[in-house]
């Protein structure tokens, strides 16, 4: 399902199937929740923002986007995005394998293009916003492939790779940049993070410490505070039960599992304290979250 998918931090799960390795999500907030951990996987991710704006977090800059804006997600770059304020959100977010477009043959467009890109030698834009230049054209082609995607007409597979490949003619064309600088300074601080969050969705289900996270990055446990508080916005207990959290909501929503035993589930033992964290997350009491009737899925 949609949202078990979501909540692995590194999604290695396959998208879509072997035969089409793309989908498309629609996500409406707050119809489903108000914040996405920090994440990472190995395919690309381009969201379209079909109403409302919401705040996203890109390899650990933040933004504000709004209706029209592209965001372009490259493959394994850490993300994230919350709720702003109190302010609906509507996006589409196309997540594909670039083996789609590269296969495995060697041909021109792999050599010079996508391989190079894929190691970052190319620099692209992580927004782009109505009013730029060829926007209209970018914005035309991503429609496109939801349309093609949601109908599934005949042949809509063939439509699929074409609209792919008409995609990225238009952002080496006029979006993206031969990058010949050296190699990106937070290299390290990106795997450390990696790293870390990988240790935390594995091992979420138990108490986790502190003192185990610093040690698997080989930092002191003051200087990981601070380094983990500096480059994710939170401190490290505020994110794991944020991600907690996230998973309890999917379990309420998809599961019959008794109030406890979620809790239990995502490895907090106590339940008063649990009610009282989902509250203040969500502005109500895990029942009162899964009997919510003007609640939707956003898959």
């Amino acid at each position: 399902m949609l949202h078990e998918e979501f909540m692995s931090l590194k999604e290695t799960g396959q998208r879509g199937d072997f035969l089409l390795p793309l989908v498309v999500y629609k996500t409406v907030m707050p119809d489903f929740y108000t914040t996405f951990p920090m994440h990472w996987h190995d395919e690309m991710e381009i969201v379209y923002v079909e109403d409302g704006e919401f705040e996203e977090c890109i390899d650990f800059e933040y933004y504000n986007v709004q209706k029209g804006d592209i965001i372009i997600i490259n493959p394994c770059i850490l993300h994230s995005f919350k709720q702003h304020g109190d302010k609906r959100a509507k996006f589409k977010t196309i997540v594909f394998d670039f083996k789609m477009l590269t296969g495995n043959s060697a041909d021109a467009s792999s050599i010079k293009y996508f391989n190079p890109f894929l190691e970052g030698s190319y620099i692209s834009p992580q927004i782009i916003s109505p009013g730029q230049n060829h926007y209209s054209e970018l914005a035309d082609c991503i429609r496109c492939l939801i349309s093609t995607y949601s109908d599934k007409e005949n042949f809509f597979e063939i439509k699929i790779k074409s609209e792919l490949y008409k995609l990225f003619h238009i952002l080496f064309t006029n979006f993206f940049e031969c990058e010949n600088g050296n190699m990106n300074i937070k290299d390290s601080t990106t795997s450390n993070i990696k790293i870390i969050l990988d240790y935390i969705s594995e091992n979420y289900k138990r108490p986790i410490t502190i003192d185990e996270l610093a040690e698997n990055v080989n930092l002191s446990k003051h200087y990981f505070m601070r380094f983990f508080k500096k480059y994710m916005g939170m401190t490290c207990i505020e994110y794991i039960n944020d991600y907690r959290l996230n998973i309890a909501a999917n379990l309420l929503l998809t599961t019959r599992m008794q109030i406890t035993e979620v809790s239990e589930n995502i490895g907090i033992t106590n339940l008063s304290y649990f009610n009282r964290i989902f509250k203040k997350k969500y502005k109500m009491t895990p029942r009162e979250y899964r009997y919510s009737s003007d609640r939707t899925d956003s898959t």
